[in-house]
Order: structure tokens, then C-alpha cells, then sequence
């Protein structure tokens, strides 16, 4: 089954990094190799501004939803991945990122 991964931000300055956070963002779906199969290892990756429609989005500025297909991809994503630790290291830094919500599910599973 899929794993999926949201995260969304919330930014010191939107209008300043808003764009540039999310441009980088979405290079990560090239960028995340597997290390043994030098491939790709994001399937999917969707995002964009939220629309606060329920005003209950606790501040957050920008939502994010990628697909993996295994744990073990997700895993490797959140705590070994070179392109994600600059990421993380470029979000809290010149982005500006103050707070994020993550959250993670595999589907069809309860």
C-alpha cells in the first residue's frame, strides 16, 4: 500500500519566501534518489497554498502531500536523504519556516 506524507508551514515572512520555499519543495521529487537504485523515489507530490475555507488552519500558509511506495522510502526520506536534510536546513533558515504540522498514513490502513 501507499504511504503518504503531509506537511505543511507555517512562514515568518509568506510574501518574501512563500514562492522560493515552495520552488524548492517541489524539486525534492527529482532530487530524493534511492541510494542503490540511483532512481527517483518520491511518486508524487502535490501542494500549494491553503485555501483557509474552515478557518481552522492554525496558521499554516502552504500544504503538501507526497506519495511513496514503501515505509522504507518514507523512512529514508525523513531521516537519511541529503536533498531533504538541506531542504530542512534551508526551511528553517533563509525561508523562514516557524512551525509545520507533518503527518503520515498508509492507505486503506486502520
Amino acid at each position: 500500500m501507499a504511504i503518504f506524507h503531509i506537511v505543511s508551514f507555517k512562514i515568518s515572512n509568506p510574501e518574501a519566501s512563500l514562492g522560493l520555499l515552495t520552488e524548492k519543495l517541489r524539486l525534492l521529487q527529482g532530487s530524493c534518489v534511492n541510494p542503490d537504485t540511483k532512481k527517483p523515489y518520491i511518486l508524487d507530490l502535490k501542494g500549494g497554498n491553503v485555501l483557509e475555507t474552515e478557518g481552522r488552519n492554525k496558521g499554516m500558509e502552504v500544504v503538501f502531500i507526497m506519495e511513496f511506495e514503501n515505509r522504507n522510502d518514507l523512512d529514508y526520506y525523513l531521516y537519511k536523504d541529503p536533498a531533504h536534510e538541506e531542504f530542512k536546513k534551508s526551511a528553517l533558515g533563509e525561508l523562514g519556516v516557524v512551525d509545520a504540522v507533518v503527518m503520515d498514513f498508509e492507505d486503506g490502513k486502520h
